[in-house]
C-alpha cells in the first residue's frame, strides 16, 4: 500500500502542475480581451512603407495587392521587391502602378551570388524604404479589415493600447502580429496547419507578454524599425540560409525593452491555405532548421516541451492506474480502488474541461473557429510531428537550407 500511496501522491502533483500549465492557456486571449477597446489616439500615426517580396507569384499579386493598397491610413507606401520572377509578375506590378501612385517595384540583381535571394530582396526593399517603419508581408496574405495600418501606426506611438511587452516603456522598435491561414477548416489539413501556426503564435506572443525577449516572427504581420535594420547591418548573421529571414532578424535584435505585441483582430493578416501535406512537411522541415540558429530560447523551450509532455504523461499515469490492478493483489481494497479510480476520473475530467476552454478561449480571442476536443488530440500528435521535422531535417543535404554558390 505504501507504493499506492506514493502513486497517488505523483499522480496529485503531476495533476496541479497540468492544472496549472492547462490555465495558461488562456493567458493570451485574456490579455487581449482587455485590449480590444481603445481611447482615440491624438498623436499622428507615422508613414508606412510595406515591403513585399515576390518569386513567380504574378496570381496571388493580382489578388492580394489591392486589398493592401486600399487600406485606411494616410501615408503609406508599397515595395514590391521582383525577386527573380519568370512569370507576369512585373507586368502585374507595372499595371497596378499606373492605377496606384504609391505603388512602386524594384527587382534582385541576375549577379548576386552570396546571398539568398529571399534576404536580397528583403534588404533590398528595407532600402528602398522612404520611410523609418517599415512593415513586411507576403503575396499570398491580405489584411482582414482596412484598419490593418491603422493599428500597426497606433501601436507605434501608443503602444499601450496593445497587448504587448510589460517592460516596454516607449516606441517599439518591433512589433510582432498575427497572421492565420484562410478558410479550410473544412479538411483535416486545414486544422493541422491551423492548429500549428495557432500554438507557434500564442506561445511567443506569451513568451513577449511576460516581459522577454521575442523568440520569432512570421514574415507575414510584421512591423520593423529600418534605422534597427542598418544598426544591425540587417541579415549578416545568416547571409546564405535560404528560409527564416525574418524570424531571425527578430529573434537576434528583439528584447525584453523593444519589442510590442499587436493583438487586435482587426491587425490579422490572412494567408493562403497549403496546397497539400507535402508542402506543409517540406515548411516544416524548413522552420527546424531555423529553429536551431535561434538564441535566447532556453525559457521558450522549457514551456513549449512541458507542455507537450504533460499530456501524455497523464495518459501514462492513467494507463498504469487501469494496469495496477491486474498486477497487484487488492481484492481487500476494493472500495478505496473504487473511490481513487472515481477521484481520479473526476481530476482529468476537470483538466480536460479547463484545458479545452482556456485553449479555445485564446483562439476564439486570435480570431480562430473553435477546435473543440479536436485541439487534445492535435496536442498528442505535436510530439511526432516535431520528431518527423528532426528526423526530415537530418536527413535533408545541407544545402537544401542554404543558397548554392555558384
Amino acid at each position: 500500500m505504501v507504493a499506492i500511496k506514493i502513486y497517488l501522491i505523483a499522480f496529485l502533483l503531476i495533476w496541479l502542475l497540468a492544472m496549472i500549465v492547462a490555465y495558461g492557456y488562456g493567458y493570451v486571449g485574456r490579455k487581449m480581451n482587455t485590449r480590444q477597446t481603445f481611447p482615440k489616439v491624438t498623436d499622428p500615426l507615422p508613414p508606412l512603407s510595406i515591403v513585399i517580396t515576390a518569386h513567380n507569384q504574378a496570381a496571388s499579386l493580382r489578388r492580394h495587392l489591392p486589398v493592401i493598397l486600399s487600406q485606411d491610413y494616410d501615408l503609406f507606401e508599397v515595395i514590391v521587391v521582383n525577386a527573380g520572377s519568370t512569370d507576369e509578375t512585373n507586368d502585374v506590378l507595372e499595371r497596378f502602378e499606373l492605377q496606384y501612385a504609391n505603388l512602386h517595384h524594384t527587382f534582385t540583381p541576375q549577379s548576386a551570388r552570396d546571398i539568398s535571394l529571399d534576404r536580397l530582396a528583403l534588404t533590398l526593399g528595407f532600402r528602398s524604404a522612404a520611410y523609418e517603419w517599415v512593415v513586411l508581408t507576403r503575396p499570398d496574405c491580405e489584411p482582414v479589415s482596412p484598419f490593418w495600418l491603422t493599428r500597426i501606426g497606433e501601436t507605434i506611438v501608443a503602444p499601450q493600447r496593445s497587448a504587448q511587452n510589460k517592460r516596454l516603456k516607449g516606441e517599439p522598435d518591433i512589433i510582432v502580429g498575427q497572421v492565420r491561414y484562410g478558410e479550410s477548416r473544412h479538411s483535416w489539413l486545414g486544422q493541422k496547419t491551423a492548429y500549428r501556426r495557432l500554438w507557434a503564435d500564442f506561445s511567443n506572443f506569451e513568451h513577449i507578454l511576460t516581459g522577454h525577449a521575442a523568440v520569432r516572427a512570421d514574415g507575414c504581420n510584421l512591423a520593423y524599425r529600418k534605422q534597427l535594420f542598418i544598426e544591425h547591418q540587417g541579415f549578416a548573421e545568416h547571409l546564405n540560409l535560404k528560409m527564416g529571414a525574418e524570424e531571425l532578424l527578430v529573434n537576434y535584435t528583439s528584447t525584453p525593452t523593444n519589442t510590442a505585441v499587436m493583438m487586435a483582430t482587426t491587425a490579422t493578416i490572412i494567408q493562403e491555405p497549403l496546397p497539400d501535406e507535402r508542402t506543409w512537411h517540406k515548411n516544416r522541415i524548413f522552420e527546424r532548421d531555423t529553429r536551431s540558429h535561434r538564441r535566447h530560447t532556453f525559457l521558450y523551450n522549457c514551456r513549449q516541451h512541458l507542455r507537450l509532455a504533460i499530456p501524455w504523461l497523464l495518459l501514462a499515469i492513467s494507463v498504469a492506474a487501469a494496469i495496477i490492478p491486474f498486477v497487484v493483489d487488492l481484492s481487500s481494497y476494493l472500495s478505496a480502488l473504487y473511490i481513487g479510480a472515481i477521484a481520479m476520473g473526476l481530476l482529468l475530467l476537470i483538466y480536460i474541461i479547463v484545458k479545452v476552454r482556456c485553449f479555445n478561449f485564446t483562439a476564439k480571442a486570435l480570431g480562430y473557429p473553435s477546435f473543440y476536443l479536436t485541439a487534445l488530440i492535435l496536442e498528442l500528435k505535436m510530439p511526432f510531428w516535431n520528431l518527423a521535422d528532426a528526423i526530415g531535417r537530418k536527413k535533408a543535404s545541407r544545402n537544401e537550407f542554404r543558397k548554392k554558390f555558384v
